[in-house]
Parts: C-alpha cells; structure tokens; sequence
C-alpha cells in the first residue's frame, strides 16, 4: 500500500443505506478521475443486482469476478471507465474469506477500494482497511446490533479506533434527538442484560459527518436501483456537497474551484491536507459536518 492508495469498509444494519454511501461514493470518485472498485462481500449481494442489468454478459463477469481476484487478475463488472464492481453470485458459497489475496489484486490495480460490508463480513477486511465507516440513521433500535457487532471485532483485537469514522445517514432535526447522541449511543456496547458495558471508541473525538434526508434523493436513487442506473443527475446541490465532502475525506479529489461538471454542482476546491478531515468552507455553509 502506498500513500496514493485507500481500502475503507462501509458498515451499518440494514436499512440504514450502506449500499448507498458506498455506491454514492464510487459514483463520486470515479466521475473525479479517481480509479474506484467496489467489492461487495454482503449476503445480499446488493451489487450484482444494481450492477448486472440483468444481462447476461454482466452476469457472467460478476460470477468470475471474485476467482480472478484470488488469481491476481482485475476483470470485473466495468462500470465505466473508473469504476467496476466485484461481487460474488447472491446465495452462492464464495472465496470471499480469501481477503489478502483479494485486497493484494485490488489494491495493485485501484487507486480506491470500496468495501461494501455487513455483520457476516470477514473480520480480516476490518484488519485490513485503513478506515471503518459506520453508517447509522435515527433509527435507534438498530444501534445495539452494530455495537454488538463492533464489540465481536474489537474481542478479536480488529477494531482499531483509529480507523473509525461515522456517518450518520437520512437526519432529520428530532425533538430530543441530536447528532451527539446517536454517536453516545454507538460507542459503547451494552450486554443485553444490561450486566456490563465496553467502550468502543472515545465519542468526544470520533469523526463523523452527517447526510440530511432529502426526498428528491430518495426516489432518484430508488429509481437508479429500478433501472439499474445510477447518477447524482437531479440531488440538491448541498447534498452534492456533502457527498463530495465525503469523498475527498476518502481520496483526495481535484474539483477545481467553483467548476460544474458532468452531473451537478462541484464545490469550490477542497483542502484536502486538512488533518482532520473537514474543510471550514463547508463547516461554515453546511452545520451538518462537524468534529468534536
């Protein structure tokens, strides 16, 4: 791994829109020029189905895509000319175990690797990744199952804070609920009888980053899933904003300043050797990126 080089895991219970960032962010940097590869190790195999067409070309690469991996070849589904996409059949036994084989083939042909995780993942692509985003909406009965799952990583000395980023997905201004106490809420795990507790990361430095809900986003994306076609054409420019914010924090991107490009507003040039992530022109005009 050299320095121009980025492995990050995309983690959260389901339905609170991993598969979103991850694809959201591909989208993002692959249009940036930056050479991008989605690697889906979910049991619902969310990219095969976005991503195939439902043709049998694409099919075929997607069924071959994780055994040329392990080979040391990088033929998978070429989404465009930045992109592909590696992902196994849905309901099929895979190599997926086989992640430094995997991760040595990516990593010597991407710039970035986007891994798109669940609870069943592999606990060695969390060793190996450089960062570890934790995707987490208002709904807070699906905290205790991403905490419990952390708590399974850090007994088996693989989460390391450092790592650790979140995004908190789809927010909505709550009456008694606010950013900070959804990130309280995730740093810790708590035994369900309530009989012992075990920090997870330190909630007064953790990073994070906040998407607000937005209905155009919604059903524009619902739509790129239905047509298998996905694209930032039509997002508000301050959630094209943020999304471009986020991926800077991934790679760095070279937007130029105030440039419109391809599908939306592109904001003015990011900072990207901001230590902690955040750039104060987008602090300033968003509120919703913050560091403790």
């Amino acid at each position: 791994m050299t320095e121009d080089k980025k492995i990050a895991c995309f983690v959260g219970t389901s339905k609170n829109g991993t598969s979103f960032v991850v694809n959201h962010m591909a989208e993002v940097l692959s249009e940036a020029g930056v050479s991008t590869a989605i690697l889906d190790t979910t049991q619902n195999r969310n990219s095969y189905y976005i991503y195939t067409d439902n043709q049998e070309e694409l099919r075929n690469a997607a069924a071959n895509s994780i055994n040329n991996l392990i080979n040391g070849q990088a033929n998978g589904l070429q989404v465009n000319k930045n992109l592909s996409v590696y992902t196994p059949l849905p309901g099929e036994e895979s190599q997926i175990n086989r992640a430094g084989e995997i991760l040595q083939t990516l990593a010597q042909n991407y710039s970035v690797v986007l891994i798109d995780c669940d609870f069943k993942t592999p606990a060695s692509y969390f060793s190996y990744a450089q960062e570890i985003y934790l995707i987490q909406s208002l709904d807070v009965l699906t905290i205790q199952p991403l905490t419990s799952f952390l708590n399974e990583l850090k007994a088996k000395q693989v989460l390391e804070e450092r790592k650790l980023r979140i995004i908190l997905n789809k927010f909505e201004k709550l009456r008694g609920i606010s950013d900070k106490l959804i990130i309280g809420g995730m740093s810790s795990y708590n035994d369900p009888e309530m009989s012992y507790m075990v920090e997870l990361f330190d909630k007064n430095l953790i990073r994070y980053i906040t998407i607000p809900f937005d209905e155009q986003v919604y059903v524009n994306y619902l739509e790129g899933l239905i047509n298998c076609q996905l694209t930032l054409k039509g997002y508000p420019k301050h959630i094209i904003q943020i999304l471009t914010e986020l991926a800077s924090m991934i790679h760095p991107i070279d937007t130029g300043k105030g440039k419109k490009k391809g599908n939306g507003y592109v904001p003015p040039a990011l900072n990207n050797n901001n230590n902690n992530g955040f750039t104060p022109s987008i602090n300033s005009t968003l509120e919703q990126m913050r560091k403790y």
